[in-house]
């Protein structure tokens, strides 16, 4: 009780002004218009770097859990990939839209190829060959006496993986398609 007011108010000073060392460290907070401590986006590593972001939740809110499944230790697909249906599949596709009546069109050209990749990318996967991924690539070009030279290198499992390739030439222009199926175990 025999405390002077003044000591009282050194005491609430001191508690109220943190040292630079606890400032550093600590995360700031801003207080919403209802009186609630609001935590700011910006965090501090344990290294003292900044990061500022969403985080692995993103802005739809919390991020979805991937399915885990059991492991089958099953080497060999289900349902294996028959490169002759794909020959067929790649045939179909490249002579409907690559025929006589095509002629070749820079700009034309570029959105048909991405057109006639994806639609043979999906008629591949209503076959549902099991554990496999496509890489459907097709080139078109306009012969005017030029050559071209083409080179691929892989790295993947000879007896599973592999390629199946459909060319069309005409003397106006040629149109090359390249189909990749790499199995995913």
């Amino acid at each position: 009780m025999g405390d002077s007011p003044d000591a009282h108010s050194k005491e609430n000073l001191e508690a109220k002004e943190p040292s630079p060392e606890q400032s550093a460290k600590e995360k700031p907070v801003a207080k919403t218009k209802e009186g609630k401590e609001k935590k700011g986006k910006e965090d501090k590593d344990d290294k003292g770097r900044t990061s500022i972001g969403l985080g692995l939740a993103g802005i739809g809110g919390q991020a979805k859990a991937a399915p885990r499944f059991a492991p089958t230790y099953r080497l060999e697909p289900k349902n294996p990939l028959r490169k002759e249906r794909l020959e067929i599949i790649i045939k179909a596709e490249m002579d409907k839209n690559y025929n006589e009546e095509y002629t070749f069109h820079p700009k034309h050209s570029l959105l048909m190829a991405a057109q006639v990749s994806e639609d043979i990318k999906t008629r591949i996967k209503a076959l549902n060959f099991d554990r496999y991924r496509y890489i459907v690539l097709i080139t078109v070009g306009e012969f005017l006496m030029q050559g071209l030279y083409s080179l691929a290198n892989f790295l993947w499992d000879a007896e599973k993986d592999g390629y199946v390739n459909y060319t069309i030439e005409t003397p106006k222009f040629f149109a090359v398609c390249t189909v990749f199926y790499i199995y995913f175990d």
